[in-house]
C-alpha cells in the first residue's frame, strides 16, 4: 500500500477489475449511505471488521455477504474489498448455495484480497474469482433465463421484453415472473443494472459524462446520476477530478 493511496479515501488500492458478471476493487476506506443495487455484494475488511447495515439490520463483521437487491450501507475505517456479483454470475450462485462463508472460507477471502493489494495483478483477481466459483456447485439457473441474460449482455441496445419472452416461448407475464423467481430481481432493474455495468466498462478518466451516459444506454447524464445515486450512493462527478482509477477487463 503506497502513502498516496492511504492518504485519500477516494484513491483505490487496486485497479477496477471488471468482467461480464461483476467487478472487484479495493479501497482504503468507504463510508456510504443506504443504497440498493442488483448485484450481490461480497465485502471484505482487510484490517478490521466492517460496520454494515443490511436490510435495516446492523452488523459488524470482517466478511459480509449481501444478497442481490437488498438495501445496505457500509462504513469502513480501513481497507475494504468490494466485490459485486450479478445474480446470474456463477460465483454468486455458488455462494448462495452455501448460504454464507465459514471461518476457513472467510480467512481464504482475506488472504486472497491481501495478495491482490500487494501486487494488483490480473492473475490474482482471476484466481480469486475462480476460487469463489469453485466454493460450491452453483445453484442451477433456468436455461431460458440464462439465455436471456446472455442476449442482454451481448446486445448494444437492450432487447425488448416481448422479444425475450417470445424466444423463451413464454408469455410476457410468465417470463417476467420466471425472471424474478430465478434471479431475485425484476427484469427492468436487471436491465438498468446492465447499463451501469456498460458505463463502468466504457469509463475512462477525463471522459465527458454526458457522452458516457448516452453510450451506456441512459437518456442523459441526470438519468445516469439518479441511477448511480440510488444503486451505489455514488456520482460520476466524483471521478471527474482525474483520480487514478485503472480499469482492467478480466479475461476469463
Amino acid at each position: 500500500m503506497n502513502d498516496n493511496a492511504s492518504s485519500s479515501p477516494d484513491v483505490p488500492l487496486t485497479p477496477l477489475f471488471l468482467w461480464q458478471g461483476g467487478w472487484l476493487m479495493v479501497m482504503p476506506a468507504i463510508d456510504n449511505q443506504l443504497h440498493q443495487h442488483v448485484a450481490a455484494s461480497l465485502l471484505v475488511g482487510l484490517s478490521q471488521p466492517l460496520r454494515v447495515t443490511v436490510d435495516g439490520r446492523p452488523c459488524q463483521q470482517q466478511v459480509v455477504l449481501v444478497p442481490p437487491d437488498v438495501p445496505q450501507s457500509l462504513n469502513s475505517q480501513g481497507p475494504v474489498a468490494v466485490v459485486h456479483l450479478d445474480p446470474d454470475e456463477p460465483a454468486w450462485r455458488a455462494l448462495s448455495r452455501l448460504g454464507g462463508l465459514d471461518d476457513r472460507q472467510q480467512r481464504w477471502c482475506c488472504a486472497q484480497i491481501a495478495a491482490l493489494v500487494r501486487n494488483g495483478s490480473e492473475e490474482n483477481a482471476r484466481l480469486f474469482l475462480q476460487g469463489l466459483r469453485a466454493l460450491a456447485d452453483p445453484l442451477p439457473l433456468d436455461p431460458r433465463i440464462a439465455d436471456a441474460c446472455r442476449r442482454m449482455r451481448a446486445a448494444e441496445a437492450v432487447p425488448a421484453m416481448d422479444a425475450l419472452a417470445e424466444r423463451a416461448n413464454l408469455s410476457a407475464s410468465r417470463f417476467r415472473h420466471l425472471f424474478r423467481e430465478q434471479l431475485g430481481v425484476s427484469l427492468k432493474r436487471y436491465q438498468l443494472h446492465l447499463k451501469c455495468q456498460r458505463a463502468l466498462a466504457l469509463w475512462r478518466s477525463g471522459m465527458n459524462f454526458t457522452e458516457l451516459a448516452v453510450a451506456a444506454g441512459f437518456y442523459d447524464q441526470p438519468h445516469l446520476n439518479r441511477t448511480l445515486r440510488a444503486m451505489f450512493d455514488a456520482l460520476p462527478s466524483r471521478y471527474a477530478r482525474g483520480l487514478p482509477v485503472q480499469v482492467v477487463h478480466l479475461k476469463e
